[in-house]
């Protein structure tokens, strides 16, 4: 029979002790004989210990920027290198080949090392890259690249915290930003080792959310959306290819107000409410108390608010934001109004199509009807919708053609006809299958199906023409839906945008669904 295994060594690193402490088994014991070195960097924490691929070396690297070799299998010192980086290492990497070390410093720089002959073979400045991926030139937008003026800190999104050689070893770093970049290798330097360049003729970025997305909206015309999260971040999406870009980089955020120059992607410094799209103008609004708008590619405007935004919602070219303190009608990147005082608190908005009527949904369990005065710009409430819901409401929607309005609260979903003085088409309790907040509504292009996401994680479609059938997706976002959208029709096709607070934007296609239950 086979004989035992041969021991199987790992090493793991001290949170504050700097030492790296190696172990044999199984069982697995310490190794403390006198070969094994374990106090080989200076202070501070020990932040990453990785094996070569032949198990034959360890590298180690930590807040001292030192970065220290060891033998893979007596576990003594091979060579320690100081000062690779300018500050903190967080994170290393072996290549294919052992023959090479990626490391990623708090400094911005990611340093691609010669583990034969203990020298670093090229440097990357990330922000710089990214900067040039930006169109930002290579010393970065608006000081992207260098140090505040206070104290010498460095910006955060700055800090390279994960490093990796991926398929074909190429360098690939994440910042903690959140921002992937698959680094380019200059011809040549890496022949001695593995032969290769790198893999990618010039670097690429990935970015995304990495917190609870709060708000969606959506450019038809444009093939484009545009999500908002509560870190302030702001990301548009190709719709067709799902690429993505941050519109927060301090090159591309502007107005009166400074950009961010943490590098952190913030449009807002704060969580962001809402957002809309209308006529070619982006508008999102924020707990900071601002409205921040651009054309799409950047966020040039921004506007003070008199309260904190909680919702907002668009017609043809009116806005309408919800605030804690009454409502502001908006029209471009300008707000036109007066703080429009109201004897209720507002939860929820939607604007006719017409720009002509405002539905706002209250903590009273009711809904308002105001016409939009236009030379005043001002409200007047022609009506209250009562006794549809026993609960706040939390969402609104209008048809397209203005037709019908669909209302919920912390349970039921209900249909009007806006045509009929709001006489009621579906009531409470028949459609009442969301177990938690009903937190957004959407109309398909051709209105005949009605989408409902909520805070128990699912989204359901529903049809007038079969008022008892349903469409369940369970599970559609961890922790909640916060945004739905239906995308343009392409023929019979149907195609539902969801985000959540997974920090994820999913595309559904419900086409075949929709036919299978409502015909």
């Amino acid at each position: 029979g086979a004989g035992p295994p041969p021991p199987l060594r790992g090493g793991g690193g001290g949170g504050d002790d700097s030492r790296v402490s190696f172990n044999k088994g199984p069982p697995f014991v310490r190794v403390v004989d006198g070969t094994v070195a374990e106090r080989c960097h200076e202070r501070g924490a020990v932040n990453c210990v990785r094996y070569s691929p032949d198990g034959t070396r360890v590298a180690s690297v930590g807040t001292d920027r030192s970065v220290v070799f060891y033998d893979g299998k007596t576990m003594g010192l091979s060579r320690r290198m100081e000062d690779v980086h300018s500050n903190s290492i967080y994170m290393c990497a072996w290549s294919s080949d052992g023959t090479t070390l990626l490391t990623g410093s708090a400094d911005g720089t990611v340093k691609l090392i010669d583990a034969v002959k203990y020298e670093v073979l090229h440097e990357w400045d990330v922000p710089a890259v990214r900067a040039r991926l930006a169109g930002g030139g290579p010393a970065g937008g608006g000081g992207a690249t260098q140090t505040t003026e206070e104290g010498g800190k460095l910006p955060m999104g700055r800090m390279q915290m994960g490093c990796a050689f991926v398929t074909g070893d190429v360098p690939v770093t994440m910042g903690l930003n959140g921002e992937i970049v698959a680094l380019p290798v200059p011809p040549g330097v890496l022949a001695g080792a593995n032969g290769g360049g790198g893999g990618v003729e010039s670097a690429k970025l990935l970015t995304g959310h990495q917190s609870a997305i709060s708000a969606l909206a959506l450019d038809p015309e444009g093939g484009r959306m545009y999500t908002g999260d509560t870190d302030g971040v702001v990301c548009a999406w190709d719709v067709s290819s799902g690429s993505c870009d941050a519109l927060g980089r301090a090159e591309r955020v502007g107005g009166e107000e400074p950009a961010d120059e943490t590098l952190m992607n913030r449009v807002h410094n704060g969580a962001i409410t809402a957002m809309v799209h209308m006529g070619g103008t982006l508008l999102s609004t924020g707990w900071d108390d601002s409205m921040r708008s651009g054309d799409g590619s950047s966020m040039g405007g921004s506007v003070k608010l008199e309260a904190q935004p909680n919702a907002m919602a668009k017609g043809k070219e009116l806005g309408v934001v919800v605030t804690v303190g009454g409502l502001l009608l908006v029209k471009g990147d300008s707000v036109v109004s007066e703080l429009i005082s109201i004897p209720y608190s507002a939860l929820s908005v939607c604007v006719s199509s017409d720009d002509r009527t405002v539905f706002v949904g209250g903590e009273d369990c009711n809904i308002h009807v105001y016409t939009v005065d236009s030379s005043a710009m001002t409200l007047n409430e022609i009506n209250v919708i009562e006794g549809g819901h026993l609960k706040p409401i939390h969402a609104l929607a209008i048809s397209n053609d203005s037709s019908l309005l669909a209302s919920a609260d912390v349970r039921d979903i209900c249909v009007w006809n806006a045509k009929d003085g709001f006489s009621p088409i579906i009531g409470k309790s028949r459609w009442c299958f969301h177990t938690q907040p009903i937190s957004c509504l959407a109309w398909s292009p051709d209105d005949t199906v009605l989408a409902s996401g909520g805070n128990d994680d699912s989204i359901y479609l529903w049809s007038l023409t079969k008022k008892m059938k349903r469409v369940h997706y369970s599970f559609a976002h961890r922790g909640g839906v916060s945004g739905l959208e239906f995308l343009p029709q392409s023929g019979a096709g149907m195609t539902l945008v969801s985000v959540g607070a997974d920090g994820c934007a999913n595309l559904w296609d419900v086409t075949d669904d929709v036919a299978k239950k409502f015909g």
